[in-house]
This record gives C-alpha cells, structure tokens and sequence, in this order.
C-alpha cells in the first residue's frame, strides 16, 4: 500500500528560513533563481519595479493564447493565466494585470477572427479576463482608463467576426467602461 502524501507546511520552512543567517539567504534565493525561468521573472519583477518585465510576462500570455498556427502549440488558456497571475503575485502592479488581461482578450480575439478558432471554453475565458478588466478598472489612474477603453474598442471591432456571443460580452463591458469605439454601433449591415 502507498504511502499518504504528507503535506508541507509553510510553518516549517518559515522557521527553518529564519535561522538562515543573510548569506546562506542570498545563495538559497541565487539557487531558487537559477532553477527555472519562472522564478527568475518572479524574482526580477518583484525586485526590480521599475523595469520592463511585463514584456516578458506579455510574450508569455501572447505566445500562451495565441500561439503560431503553423507550430505545433496549442492553446494553452491555463499557460495565459498563469503568467498574469504570477505577474501580479510578483509586482500587486494593477495597472500591468489589467494591461495583461487586456492583451489576453487582444490576443484571443485576434486569433478567433483571424483563424476561425474557439469553443465554449475559450470565449469564456475571454469573457472571464474581461469581466476581471472591468472589476480593475475603477482603481486605475486616469490615464491607464482612457488607454483601457480605446484598447477595447478595438477588441469590440474584432469581436465582430466572432460568434460564441462574445461580442455581446465585450459589448456589454464597452458600456460598463463607456469605451468610445462603436458605442451604438452593430455588426456588419448595421444590425
């Protein structure tokens, strides 16, 4: 018979943490970030604020939910979120999450109306990352608003060319966040 998985505690590392004295620290967090790429970006976004991590954190939602057609990567909606969210974890940087949500739905969109692609599973998870946008927004600064609401305009122009209801989605958060890009508008024939 298997043995039970017995599982670790935060407790128990903290106290073993705190009798580290600062150099054996820094070399724990050296080999901690020579591990694997995610905890480099990690550990260079939550040390280095002021830097353009959240290009990497970009590619990486861009290259998750979008990938090259002609690659063998799927979709991977779980990869997407799992950069925003260690993004946001990394920097509480609200500015640079909705900026990530939004290239999400940008992304998504783009490549349901370019290629013809989604089912159920994506447009919701579109929808999600947009109803997430619109929760954010009333916390942004003036100037990160005013970008929000022209970069969903352009979403609401591809979202045209979709089905699945999604237009209906970013539609409705269009007038949520009074985007000014087809406020009133309908799809092809003025519908």
């Amino acid at each position: 018979m298997a043995q039970p998985t017995v599982r670790k505690k935060w407790g128990e590392v903290k106290a073993r943490l705190e009798a580290v004295d600062r150099k054996g620290l820094v070399s724990l967090i050296a080999d901690l970030y020579d591990a694997n790429p995610a905890n480099r970006r990690f550990l260079h976004s939550r040390l280095r604020p002021a830097s353009d991590d959240i290009d990497e954190y970009r590619r990486l939602v861009i290259e998750a939910i979008s990938p090259d057609p002609f690659s063998t990567r799927r979709v991977s909606i779980r990869d997407a979120g799992a950069a925003i969210a260690a993004y946001q974890r990394a920097t509480s940087d609200v500015c640079g999450t909705v900026d990530l949500l939004l290239t999400f739905v940008e992304a998504g969109t783009d490549y349901a109306a370019d290629l013809g692609y989604g089912d159920e599973a994506f447009f919701s998870a579109l929808s999600r990352r947009l109803n997430e946008v619109v929760k954010a927004f009333e916390s942004l600064p003036p100037d990160a608003r005013a970008s929000t609401r022209t970069r969903l305009g352009v979403v609401q122009q591809r979202a045209r060319q979709v089905g699945w209801g999604f237009e209906d989605d970013v539609d409705s958060a269009g007038r949520v966040l009074d985007a000014p890009a087809l406020q009133g508008k309908r799809g092809k024939g003025g519908r």
